[in-house]
């Protein structure tokens, strides 16, 4: 089930890419390792150990999500998970969080305005005379 979601999500969030599962030893699951394999648009089919960050970074976001989708949590917090994307990856990952968050609370940690620009509530921190100060940026639709 989880190599299933795992295989759909990885497909909308790659446009079209394919992403699989595979056991080392299926007859017995516990005496083997898993092993993913990935196939990006325009590209040959890899291993993701020799996948790049981003696409590392893609893989692993895919697999959370299959996780979340089969057994969702109430909140998730995830810090720069994007920091490895570019811009068209970090905006497939936004709307795909953004599409679950009725399932879950998304905390999502981002320096990139890609991921920021599609949040539903967005709140800064800086410091200021050394202490940590906190600011909620107005929601989309409401009046500054």
């Amino acid at each position: 089930k989880v190599n299933e979601t795992f295989q759909s999500i990885f497909r909308e969030m790659t446009g079209e890419g394919n992403g699989r599962m595979v056991l080392d030893n299926p007859e017995n699951p516990f005496e083997g390792g898993l092993d993913v394999l990935l196939q990006f648009p325009g590209k040959t089919e890899l291993t993701i150990g020799s996948a790049s960050g981003g696409e590392k970074s893609v893989s692993t976001v895919c697999y959370l999500l299959a996780l979340q989708q089969i057994h969702p949590m109430p909140f998730y917090v995830m810090d720069e998970i994007d920091a490895h994307l570019d811009v068209l990856n970090a905006k497939r990952l936004a709307t795909l969080l953004r599409s679950r968050s009725s399932m879950s609370q998304f905390i999502v940690i981002s320096l990139k305005d890609t991921t920021i620009s599609r949040a539903e509530r967005v709140f800064g921190v800086f410091i200021d005379k050394g202490s940590s100060q906190i600011v909620s940026l107005p929601s989309r639709g409401e009046n500054n």
